[in-house]
């Protein structure tokens, strides 16, 4: 049996703290998270998926005729 992942949040004061930040409430776009973070959109997706794996559940918000797709956290896996 694997062993259940374990919840590690980012050091407080790094980028992907930001990005945590970030994708609480509302969440963000792909376009501003590269403006907060000042990354590359392939940067961005690639933390995207490290956050994953650490836990996080990201949920992403299709985009609309009004706005971009947003990425929100939702909640961390137990």
């Amino acid at each position: 049996m694997s062993e259940p992942t374990k919840f590690k949040a980012p050091a407080d004061g790094t980028k992907e703290a930001a990005l945590v930040t970030a994708l609480k409430g509302k969440g963000a776009t792909i376009e501003q998270l590269t403006a907060l973070l000042v990354w590359k959109p392939h940067t961005v997706r690639a933390a995207l998926t490290r956050l994953r794996k650490r836990g996080y559940v990201i949920d992403r918000i299709p985009k609309t005729t009004r706005s971009a797709a947003r990425f929100k956290i939702r909640s961390r896996k137990s």
